[in-house]
Formats: structure tokens, sequence, C-alpha cells
């Protein structure tokens, strides 16, 4: 671009002056004629907390300094200041104003440095003079208000060439360590015949000449050029120097060389920040008092000084600058029920679907891994082999699959391969190396039947992979919905990619997919291309009528993947689960292999493999019972029957039928597994549930936190399984006390609204 406007006024009042260039002139004629136009051009000065004038020792006498301390009680960071004036001219006064903003706008003790200049003292002695400032203020600081452990060097034209020579000599000398350097329009290299240094010939502004007079003036023997000292951009290797801001000016003869170096330290991988200011000359920065670009220049110097000498405090993240999945309110709402679970113990808790403690015994975690062992044993492995798969990493895909794909023939009736089992690390692994090998990219969509269980809505949500709602009915998962979503789907320009669903006892509706309807959504599956995600925890947990066949059992066209986990039929502590993948995949080169062995490249970048002693253990159990485990959960069903059918007639003596208008509640009847869905008429959120523990000691989960569309705000779900029968009659009871303040806490008329928010 042109000169800046404020530019061209400057040249047409020194053009009117007909002030001779400094070049033309003696020493010390310059040297009065420069202090005069920065003072002129500078500003007036800003006041500061505190000015002191001093000397430091320096390599052949002392050294007068200027230190400025901003306003407050300290520590802050030091700033070491080299003025400009090309070595040759130039003093503390020259760059008083710089040095009093950068103080009050970085917020830093800013130590101006007295340097000895040239031609009387020539190169290195300014470098050897600002090493010495460095190092004093290291040793100093802290009796000026400085913190010497966030130091910072800077200077403009001569000085920046200064503060990058002692960078250099810093790194080689081993400290003290800097957290900065401020480089404005630096002299870097003595020999540069760069476009900008041919084309900026203007007399009345700093040009070619002006270089060379400087040089002459600073060099006792121009080969002392060729030193990086003197030249920083012909070091070799600039690598470990700290950050940097590189200021140009687009009319100056320095500005390529100042960029070439900042283009270098980026090469050698130093945090850098590089400025070019359009239709500026040279010393723009020390004229804040005339040029608006000046003031730019020193407000973004002190934004570099203020972050990069900021106390060197834990980082601290913004919410906003994660992932997007954990601000989603499903995670907040587990937190919050784990949080007042935790503040209310003594509460009957209906919220956590776990299994019931009393069925176990630490006896049998020994028991079940010795057997493993025999097992092992027996199938001829050595004392070496065995201990290699006890303590070492083991099968990418697991060591136990092959008793897991037995007990599948047994217990399910599924006949697959051992070699289609990956053994995983809960079933909760199953579900993201599912999605992840599925779902290619944000046209695939996720159907889940709604209400969803939070583990799979939150897998997707970390994945980055849409999700659609498929409603259930009271008898599960509605087929004629599941070919409405996926012709929704295809019409936004999307592929319906697959169904998860629980089809037995889900969690949280308890509902169950009927038999014919199993048959019907396998169909619709293969005729909308839909591959089926199924995850069957409480398949064994039966409370009236018999076990329904699994959609894997009915699958003749590979269509679905199963889930599984032993955290229901087993424990939970384990941590072991498993993925059934026998699809066949076709590869580029069209050989042929199963789908499981592509999630297990998967698997081998995440958890690695699934924890041996886990495996052992269940494996132990498998060997133990046969393979079979229906035969093994006997008293496992037995108690989660009782219980369920406890919870279902408490709610009946809670709340009888004759009274139905009255209390308005309402649930289904499962037919088995762990969970109970209440209608009630007035809202189930976080608030009632912190009122429901904190008055009536009863715990339950909110509904909402399970749905995509916003619904379920009057629902809720009890879970039986941790529970006896004698805590089910208390907790129901209390459970009744707690709604039917609700009820009467209501505004009239809406079965919502609170009178006292407070309860």
């Amino acid at each position: 671009m042109p000169l800046d406007p404020q530019v061209r006024a400057l040249r047409a009042g020194k053009a009117a002056d007909e002030a001779p260039p400094l070049y033309t002139l003696s020493v010390e004629e310059a040297r009065r004629a420069d202090l005069a136009a920065i003072l002129a051009a500078g500003g007036d000065p800003e006041p500061v907390g505190a000015v002191v004038d001093t000397e430091l020792p320096g390599p052949d006498g002392p050294l007068p300094v200027r230190i400025y301390r901003p306003e407050g009680p300290g520590p802050f960071p030091v700033l070491l200041y080299f003025f400009g004036g090309g070595w040759t001219l130039g003093s503390i006064e020259t760059s008083d104003a710089i040095c009093r903003t950068l103080t009050n706008t970085a917020g830093c003790v800013t130590v101006s440095v007295g340097y000895r200049l040239a031609p009387e003292h020539r190169f290195p002695a300014a470098v050897h003079d600002c090493l010495a400032a460095v190092r004093w203020a290291a040793e100093n600081a802290a009796e000026h208000g400085g913190d010497p452990a966030r130091l910072a060097v800077g200077g403009d034209s001569a000085g920046g060439n200064l503060a990058a020579a002692v960078t250099l000599l810093l790194r080689e000398q081993g400290g003290p360590e800097l957290s900065a350097q401020l480089l404005v329009y630096p002299n870097t290299d003595h020999r540069a015949a760069t476009g900008s240094m041919v084309e900026n010939t203007d007399p009345n502004f700093f040009n070619h000449r002006s270089v060379d007079w400087y040089w002459r003036h600073y060099l006792a023997d121009q080969a002392d050029g060729a030193s990086p000292l003197a030249s920083p951009l012909l070091a070799e290797d600039l690598t470990g120097l700290p950050p940097a801001l590189v200021i140009t000016a687009e009319y100056d003869p320095l500005r390529d060389q100042g960029e070439e170096y900042a283009e270098r330290l980026r090469a050698a991988a130093v945090p850098v920040e590089l400025t070019r200011y359009p239709g500026m000359v040279h010393g723009f920065f020390a004229m804040s008092g005339v040029l608006d670009a000046g003031r730019t220049a020193l407000e973004e110097a002190a934004s570099f000084l203020r972050r990069r000498l900021a106390p060197q405090a834990p980082a601290v993240l913004r919410r906003a600058e994660l992932h997007g999945s954990l601000s989603d309110p499903v995670l907040d709402a587990m937190n919050f029920l784990n949080e007042v679970t935790g503040r209310f113990p003594e509460a009957v808790s209906f919220a956590p679907g776990r299994p019931y403690e009393g069925l176990f015994d630490t006896d049998q975690v020994v028991a079940h891994l010795r057997s493993y062992l025999e097992h092992l044993a027996d199938e001829g492995h050595g004392p070496d082999a065995v201990r290699t798969r006890i303590f070492q990493y083991g099968r990418t895909n697991g060591q136990i699959h092959g008793l897991i794909a037995r007990t599948l023939r047994n217990d399910e009736d599924i006949e697959v391969p051992a070699e289609s089992v990956v053994v995983t690390t809960g079933c909760q692994e199953a579900m993201l190396l599912a999605l992840r090998a599925l779902f290619t990219g944000p046209r695939d969509v996720l159907l889940v039947s709604s209400p969803a269980y939070v583990g799979i809505t939150g897998a997707a949500r970390l994945l980055d992979i849409p999700v659609a709602a498929v409603p259930e009915g009271p008898d599960g998962l509605d087929v004629e919905a599941v070919r409405e979503v996926c012709r929704e789907v295809r019409a936004q320009g999307r592929r319906p990619r697959a169904l998860y669903l629980v089809p037995d006892f889900a969690n949280p509706s308890g509902s169950t997919l009927p038999l014919e309807a199993r048959h019907r959504l396998l169909a619709a599956a293969g005729a909308e291309d839909l591959l089926v995600l199924e995850d069957n925890p409480y398949g064994f947990f039966v409370r009236e009528g018999s076990p329904l066949p699994t959609l894997k059992s009915l699958d003749r066209t590979r269509r679905v993947l199963y889930l599984g986990s032993f955290a229901k039929t087993a424990f939970p502590g384990a941590r072991v689960g498993y993925l059934v993948a026998d699809q066949e995949v076709i590869g580029q080169d069209g050989r042929r292999g199963l789908l499981a062995d592509e999630i297990s490249k998967i698997k081998s970048m995440t958890t690695v493999n699934t924890s041996s002693i886990g495996q052992a253990v269940i494996g132990g159990l498998l060997v133990e019972q046969g393979c079979r485990l229906r035969t093994a959960n006997e008293k496992a069903v037995a108690h989660y029957r009782a219980a369920l059918e406890a919870l279902l007639t408490e709610l009946e003596r809670a709340f009888p039928a004759e009274r139905a208008a009255e209390h308005g509640v309402s649930w289904n009847r499962p037919l088995g597994g762990y969970f109970v869905v209440l209608d009630v008429p007035t809202a189930a959120d976080t608030a009632a549930l912190e009122r429901s523990a904190r008055d009536f000691g009863v715990l339950w989960t909110p509904m909402a936190d399970f749905y995509l569309d916003g619904a379920g705000s009057h629902r809720i779900r009890l879970s039986c399984s941790y529970l006896t029968t004698e805590q089910i009659a208390d907790g129901v009871g209390r459970l009744a006390a707690f709604l039917a303040a609700e009820r009467a806490g209501a505004v009239p008329g809406t079965g919502t609204e609170r009178e006292n928010d407070h309860g």
C-alpha cells in the first residue's frame, strides 16, 4: 500500500524543514538530532509507578540503567529493553517513552540498558553489555519488584539485533532462561542485499545509506559481520530460543531481513508471531505521539509480553474448547445422580441398575482363577505359556473367545466361530468399537430405540455420530417406525447405517420385543440394508414366561452384531464384555475376512487388550459351569424375579387401582429384568429428585435423560436389582409419600409447578 497518510505528513514536514539525513552529520551532531526527533514524535511521557536511575556492573565498568516499575505490589515480570540507533546513536532517553508505555500496558518491570556505543566501543562491546544486564536482572530483579523467573529481552532496530544476539549467547551458556524476545524491525544480516534494502532510498527516512553508515561505525572489521552475534540470521542453529514477536515496517530497508529471521525461527520450531505494518517506515515504533500505527504496535508488543510473561499457573481450559459431548445434558444429569446419591447414603436407592451384592462371594474369584489355570494346563499349555497368558498383554481380540462362543451356543443357540468374538473391556467398549468400525462419516446415522440407554447415545456423541430416535411402544420397538425413520433419514441425504436396541427387558423402559416382532425387525433390517446392534444384558432374568430367542439366534443373513457382558451374569468388577462380529469383510484386493478382525485393529489403538486377569476369572467360571451360564445364574434369576415381583406388588399396594384418578400414578409390568417405569403427575426432574432424597430418603432416575426429543419429563425409572424385598417395601412407601407431597404442593390446574420451588 502507499505511505500511510500520517507518514506522508511527517515526510512533508521533514522536507519543509530541509533536515539533513543523519548519515551526513558527525556522530555527535547525529546523536543530538536523533534525540530531538524522537522526543518530538514520542508523545508525552506516561507516568509509571516508580522510576529509578542506577548502575550495574558491566564488562568494562558501570553501565547506566533506568528501571521502570508499574503500580501495584508485584512481583512483576521483567523486560530488558535495548534502545535503537544503529549501535551509534540513542540512549536511555531515546527509549524513555517506549519503556514507560510497555511498563504500564504489559505490567512489567522494564530495565532500559545504557550499553556502550560505537564508534567509541565497537562490536561486540554492546552485546556483552546487554548480556551482563540480563544476568544482573536475574540476580537483582526482586529488589525492584521483579520476578527473575519471568525474563524477556526486547529492542527496536539495533536494539532488536542486540536482543536476538543475547538470546543466542544465553542458549549456549545455559541461561538464565528467557520467556520471550521482542524484536522490532531488527538488523539481522550486515550483508543484506534484499528487495527492501534496494527499494528504500528516500533521504527523508531511514534508508540503505543509513544502514551502511551504522554498520561502518559498529564493526571494527567488516569480517566481524559474519558473526551470528552481529548478524543473527547467519546463525546455523536457531532451535531452543525463546518465543518471539517480530515487527516490521513496509517501507523499511530492514523489512526483509527481519521477516526472514522470523521464518528461520519458525522453521526451528520457535513460537513466532510476525506482523508487518503497512505504510510504515523504520522508527515508527518510537513515534506513537504522531503515528497511530506506533501506538498500535506498542499495544501489540505489550499484549505479547503479557501472554508470554504470565505466571506459570496450571492450565485452565474452557468448556467451549473441549469436545461438544462434554456439554451434553445427559452427562451432567448422570453426574448429578451420582452426586446426589453420595450426599444421601441412607436413602433407599432405586437408581442404580447394578447386580445385587448378596450374590457375590470373594472366595469365588480365587476359585475361578484356579479353574482357568487348570483348564490351560489340561489343554497342554506348559508353565511358561500359562504365565505368559496371565501376566502379558495377550491377544488383542481376547483369549477366552472360544469359551464365550461355546457358552453362546449352549445358552442362546447362537452359532458363531470363536474368531468372530472380540473380548472387550466391558460392553461399553464393545459399543464404541462397533460404532467406530461401522460409521464412516456424518452421512451415516445410528437409529436407537427411544427411550434409549444413555451408554449408546453417549458413545455416539463422543464419536460425533448423528442419532435418530425410533419410538418404543408398550411391546418394545415399533418395527414400522424403524422403516419410517429410515425413509426420513434417506430423504435428508443420509444413510441409516445401524439400529441399536435391547430386545429383552430394556434399559430404561423394561419393555420386551415379542417374537413375531423380532422376525419382522430382521426382515425390515434386510429390506432397509440396516445392521442391528443387539445388546442383551438382562435376557436371563425372566419374571414370567420363557426366554425369547435372541435376534442373533434368529438371524440368517448376519445382519446382527451381538453385544454381551458378564457384568450381570457374573460380576461387573471383572470388566469383561464381548462383541460378536461374524460379518464378512471383502478387501480391495478381494481377500475376505471377518469384521471382528477389522475391529481388532481399532482395539489395538485404544485399550490394546482386555485384562488377562479379568478374562481368566470369567474363563474359570465358564469352565466350571461347562459353558452354561443359565445354570450358574439360577440363584440370581430367582432373586431378580422376586425383587421385580415385590416392586410391582408394593406399587399396587401404595397406589391401588380404585384410587387411580386420585394419585395419578401408573406403571408398566415388565416380563423380566431390573426396571419399572412410572408415569407421575408432577415434573420428575433433578430438582424433584433432590427433594425426594433430602426430605423423603428415596432415590430414583428421571426418565427425561433417556429421551432424544425432550419427552419423559413426567416419568421415572425404578430399579429393583440392588435391593432386598424389605428395602423395596420401605422405598415404595417413601416414594408414595414424596409423590403425595408433590401433588399437594403443585399449583392448581398445572400439575407441574410448585408454589414453593424450594420444597
